[in-house]
């Protein structure tokens, strides 16, 4: 699955998902290319992130208001 892909299934930016990855928080391979290339989002490890949340704990939980 592409990174925009994975993005809208754990509900953050497709940039927060590369910082996942770079983490290793989130399963991807990296694909070179001339231009740069592309990260390939392992759809299993997605799903276990959207399910699971941040497992250090950090940060506000989804879908939870403020107030």
């Amino acid at each position: 699955m592409t990174v925009r892909e994975a993005a809208l299934l754990i509900g953050c930016s497709p940039r927060h998902v590369r910082t996942l990855i770079t983490r290793k928080l989130l399963a991807a391979r990296f694909t070179p290319t001339l231009t740069g290339g592309y990260y390939d989002v392992h759809r299993k490890s997605a799903a276990r992130y959207a399910l699971h949340g941040n497992p250090d704990g950090r940060g506000w939980p989804r879908g939870k208001p403020r107030n």
